[in-house]
Protein backbone atom coordinates (compact mmCIF):
# COMPACT_ATOMS: atom_id res chain seq x y z
CA UNK A 1 0.00 0.00 0.00
CA UNK A 2 1.38 3.40 -1.02
CA UNK A 3 1.84 5.89 1.80
CA UNK A 4 2.72 9.55 1.64
CA UNK A 5 1.26 13.00 1.41
CA UNK A 6 -1.74 13.67 -0.80
CA UNK A 7 -2.32 16.80 -2.83
CA UNK A 8 -5.53 18.40 -4.02
CA UNK A 9 -6.14 17.82 -7.77
CA UNK A 10 -6.30 21.59 -8.25
CA UNK A 11 -2.76 21.87 -6.88
CA UNK A 12 -1.64 19.15 -9.27
CA UNK A 13 -3.24 21.10 -12.08
CA UNK A 14 -1.13 24.12 -11.03
CA UNK A 15 2.00 21.96 -11.34
CA UNK A 16 1.00 20.96 -14.89
CA UNK A 17 0.35 24.59 -15.81
CA UNK A 18 3.73 25.60 -14.39
CA UNK A 19 5.41 22.81 -16.40
CA UNK A 20 3.66 24.07 -19.54
CA UNK A 21 4.87 27.59 -18.72
CA UNK A 22 8.44 26.32 -18.36
CA UNK A 23 8.13 24.58 -21.73
CA UNK A 24 7.03 27.76 -23.54
CA UNK A 25 9.62 30.18 -22.14
CA UNK A 26 13.42 29.89 -22.35
CA UNK A 27 14.89 28.58 -19.11
CA UNK A 28 18.47 28.54 -17.95
CA UNK A 29 19.88 25.19 -16.91
CA UNK A 30 19.77 26.14 -13.23
CA UNK A 31 16.02 26.74 -13.45
CA UNK A 32 15.56 23.38 -15.19
CA UNK A 33 17.50 21.68 -12.39
CA UNK A 34 15.47 23.53 -9.76
CA UNK A 35 12.11 22.54 -11.23
CA UNK A 36 13.17 18.92 -11.79
CA UNK A 37 14.38 18.77 -8.19
CA UNK A 38 11.01 20.09 -6.97
CA UNK A 39 9.19 17.44 -9.02
CA UNK A 40 11.56 14.75 -7.75
CA UNK A 41 10.82 15.79 -4.14
CA UNK A 42 7.07 15.69 -4.89
CA UNK A 43 7.35 12.09 -6.08
CA UNK A 44 9.24 11.24 -2.88
CA UNK A 45 6.67 12.80 -0.55
CA UNK A 46 3.71 11.05 -2.24
CA UNK A 47 5.48 7.71 -1.94
CA UNK A 48 6.23 7.21 -5.65
CA UNK A 49 10.00 7.25 -5.15
CA UNK A 50 10.72 4.70 -7.89
CA UNK A 51 9.07 6.89 -10.52
CA UNK A 52 10.84 9.94 -9.13
CA UNK A 53 14.28 8.34 -9.26
CA UNK A 54 13.58 7.09 -12.80
CA UNK A 55 12.57 10.52 -14.15
CA UNK A 56 15.36 12.31 -12.28
CA UNK A 57 17.96 9.84 -13.57
CA UNK A 58 16.75 10.29 -17.17
CA UNK A 59 17.04 14.08 -16.78
CA UNK A 60 20.64 13.93 -15.59
CA UNK A 61 21.48 11.31 -18.23
CA UNK A 62 20.18 13.62 -20.98
CA UNK A 63 22.01 16.60 -19.45
CA UNK A 64 25.24 14.61 -19.18
CA UNK A 65 25.06 13.40 -22.79
CA UNK A 66 24.39 16.93 -24.04
CA UNK A 67 27.29 18.27 -21.95
CA UNK A 68 29.55 15.60 -23.50
CA UNK A 69 28.42 16.25 -27.09
CA UNK A 70 28.57 20.07 -26.95
CA UNK A 71 32.38 20.34 -27.26
CA UNK A 72 32.55 17.77 -30.07
CA UNK A 73 32.90 20.45 -32.73
CA UNK A 74 30.56 21.57 -35.46
CA UNK A 75 29.73 18.16 -36.90
CA UNK A 76 26.16 17.90 -38.13
CA UNK A 77 25.44 14.56 -36.46
CA UNK A 78 26.44 15.85 -33.03
CA UNK A 79 24.40 19.00 -33.59
CA UNK A 80 21.29 16.95 -34.41
CA UNK A 81 21.80 14.63 -31.45
CA UNK A 82 22.30 17.61 -29.15
CA UNK A 83 19.04 19.12 -30.47
CA UNK A 84 17.15 15.88 -29.75
CA UNK A 85 18.66 15.64 -26.26
CA UNK A 86 17.78 19.23 -25.36
CA UNK A 87 14.23 18.82 -26.75
CA UNK A 88 13.70 15.62 -24.77
CA UNK A 89 15.05 17.29 -21.63
CA UNK A 90 12.66 20.24 -22.03
CA UNK A 91 9.68 17.90 -22.49
CA UNK A 92 10.56 15.80 -19.47
CA UNK A 93 9.12 18.20 -16.79
CA UNK A 94 5.74 18.20 -18.57
CA UNK A 95 5.65 14.40 -18.70
CA UNK A 96 6.81 14.22 -15.08
CA UNK A 97 4.12 16.70 -13.99
CA UNK A 98 1.40 14.73 -15.79
CA UNK A 99 2.62 11.52 -14.16
CA UNK A 100 2.63 13.24 -10.75
CA UNK A 101 -0.90 14.55 -11.34
CA UNK A 102 -2.30 11.13 -12.23
CA UNK A 103 -0.52 9.32 -9.36
CA UNK A 104 -2.99 8.49 -6.64
CA UNK A 105 -5.80 10.67 -8.01
CA UNK A 106 -9.05 8.99 -9.00
CA UNK A 107 -11.03 10.11 -12.02
CA UNK A 108 -13.94 10.99 -9.72
CA UNK A 109 -11.64 13.36 -7.79
CA UNK A 110 -10.66 15.06 -11.05
CA UNK A 111 -14.34 15.47 -11.94
CA UNK A 112 -15.01 17.03 -8.53
CA UNK A 113 -12.00 19.35 -8.94
CA UNK A 114 -13.08 20.48 -12.41
CA UNK A 115 -16.58 21.16 -11.08
CA UNK A 116 -15.06 23.25 -8.26
CA UNK A 117 -13.20 25.24 -10.91
CA UNK A 118 -16.53 25.83 -12.69
CA UNK A 119 -15.38 24.16 -15.89
CA UNK A 120 -18.37 23.73 -18.27
CA UNK A 121 -19.93 20.30 -17.92
CA UNK A 122 -19.94 19.93 -21.70
CA UNK A 123 -16.14 19.80 -21.43
CA UNK A 124 -15.96 17.65 -18.29
CA UNK A 125 -17.96 14.76 -19.79
CA UNK A 126 -15.70 14.11 -22.82
CA UNK A 127 -12.60 14.56 -20.64
CA UNK A 128 -13.96 11.98 -18.20
CA UNK A 129 -14.58 9.45 -20.97
CA UNK A 130 -11.13 10.20 -22.39
CA UNK A 131 -9.38 9.65 -19.04
CA UNK A 132 -11.12 6.31 -18.61
CA UNK A 133 -10.74 5.21 -22.25
CA UNK A 134 -6.96 5.08 -22.63
CA UNK A 135 -6.16 3.16 -19.39
CA UNK A 136 -8.80 0.59 -20.36
CA UNK A 137 -7.41 0.34 -23.88
CA UNK A 138 -3.87 -0.07 -22.53
CA UNK A 139 -5.03 -2.87 -20.23
CA UNK A 140 -6.73 -4.59 -23.20
CA UNK A 141 -3.48 -4.34 -25.17
CA UNK A 142 -1.56 -6.01 -22.33
CA UNK A 143 -4.15 -8.79 -22.15
CA UNK A 144 -3.89 -9.39 -25.92
CA UNK A 145 -0.08 -9.51 -25.67
CA UNK A 146 -0.32 -12.08 -22.85
CA UNK A 147 -2.69 -14.24 -24.91
CA UNK A 148 -0.37 -14.08 -27.94
CA UNK A 149 2.67 -15.00 -25.87
CA UNK A 150 0.74 -18.00 -24.50
CA UNK A 151 0.15 -19.14 -28.09
CA UNK A 152 3.75 -18.37 -29.16
CA UNK A 153 2.78 -15.50 -31.50
CA UNK A 154 4.56 -12.11 -31.62
CA UNK A 155 6.66 -12.88 -28.57
CA UNK A 156 8.55 -9.56 -28.69
CA UNK A 157 8.14 -6.05 -30.09
CA UNK A 158 10.91 -6.81 -32.61
CA UNK A 159 8.85 -9.72 -34.02
CA UNK A 160 5.87 -7.39 -34.27
CA UNK A 161 7.94 -5.03 -36.45
CA UNK A 162 9.31 -7.86 -38.61
CA UNK A 163 5.85 -9.33 -39.33
CA UNK A 164 3.50 -6.35 -39.91
CA UNK A 165 0.68 -8.48 -41.41
CA UNK A 166 0.68 -10.80 -38.39
CA UNK A 167 0.71 -7.76 -36.11
CA UNK A 168 -2.23 -6.30 -38.03
CA UNK A 169 -4.23 -9.55 -37.79
CA UNK A 170 -3.53 -10.51 -34.19
CA UNK A 171 -3.05 -7.13 -32.46
CA UNK A 172 -4.37 -4.12 -34.40
CA UNK A 173 -7.75 -5.63 -35.36
CA UNK A 174 -8.48 -6.98 -31.83
CA UNK A 175 -7.44 -3.59 -30.39
CA UNK A 176 -9.84 -1.77 -32.72
CA UNK A 177 -12.69 -4.13 -31.82
CA UNK A 178 -11.86 -3.76 -28.13
CA UNK A 179 -11.76 0.05 -28.49
CA UNK A 180 -15.22 0.02 -30.04
CA UNK A 181 -16.64 -2.10 -27.20
CA UNK A 182 -14.86 0.04 -24.60
CA UNK A 183 -16.31 3.25 -26.06
CA UNK A 184 -19.84 1.76 -25.95
CA UNK A 185 -19.37 0.51 -22.37
CA UNK A 186 -18.00 3.85 -21.16
CA UNK A 187 -20.83 5.77 -22.80
CA UNK A 188 -23.38 3.48 -21.14
CA UNK A 189 -21.59 3.82 -17.79
CA UNK A 190 -21.56 7.61 -18.09
CA UNK A 191 -25.31 7.66 -18.75
CA UNK A 192 -26.02 5.29 -15.83
CA UNK A 193 -23.96 7.45 -13.45
CA UNK A 194 -25.88 10.53 -14.50
CA UNK A 195 -23.07 12.43 -16.21
CA UNK A 196 -25.56 13.64 -18.78
CA UNK A 197 -27.69 15.31 -16.11
CA UNK A 198 -27.31 19.07 -16.35
CA UNK A 199 -28.12 19.63 -12.65
CA UNK A 200 -25.42 20.19 -10.05
CA UNK A 201 -23.56 16.98 -9.18
CA UNK A 202 -22.32 15.94 -5.76
CA UNK A 203 -19.14 14.04 -4.98
CA UNK A 204 -18.10 11.60 -2.26
CA UNK A 205 -14.60 13.14 -2.32
CA UNK A 206 -14.52 16.32 -0.21
CA UNK A 207 -11.85 18.51 -1.78
CA UNK A 208 -10.01 21.04 0.34
CA UNK A 209 -6.55 22.53 0.34
CA UNK A 210 -4.18 21.21 2.96
CA UNK A 211 -0.93 22.64 4.32
CA UNK A 212 1.18 20.88 1.67
CA UNK A 213 -1.00 22.37 -1.09
CA UNK A 214 -0.37 25.92 0.12
CA UNK A 215 3.37 25.27 0.45
CA UNK A 216 3.58 23.85 -3.08
CA UNK A 217 1.61 26.74 -4.62
CA UNK A 218 3.85 29.28 -2.86
CA UNK A 219 6.95 27.48 -4.17
CA UNK A 220 5.58 27.53 -7.73
CA UNK A 221 4.73 31.23 -7.48
CA UNK A 222 8.25 31.96 -6.20
CA UNK A 223 9.72 30.00 -9.12
CA UNK A 224 7.65 31.98 -11.64
CA UNK A 225 8.58 35.24 -9.92
CA UNK A 226 12.26 34.30 -9.92
CA UNK A 227 12.12 33.44 -13.62
CA UNK A 228 10.46 36.77 -14.46
CA UNK A 229 12.80 38.87 -12.28
CA UNK A 230 16.04 37.06 -13.10
CA UNK A 231 15.46 35.42 -16.51
CA UNK A 232 19.15 34.91 -17.28
CA UNK A 233 20.17 33.38 -13.94
CA UNK A 234 22.88 30.81 -14.67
Amino acid sequence: MRTGLTFDPRTKLCVILFASFSLMVPLSFIYECLFMTILFILFLVIGEWKKGIGYYSVFWLLAGLDYWMYPQGNQVIFGLLSFVLIGSRRLLPTLMSASFAMSGTKISEWIAALQKLRIPFALIVPLTVLFRFFPTLFQDFKNIRKALRFRGIAMSYWEMLLHPLTTMEYIIIPILMSADNTAIDLSATAMVRGLGNAKKHTSIYPLRFKCQDYVLIVVLVLCIGGRLLWPSLS
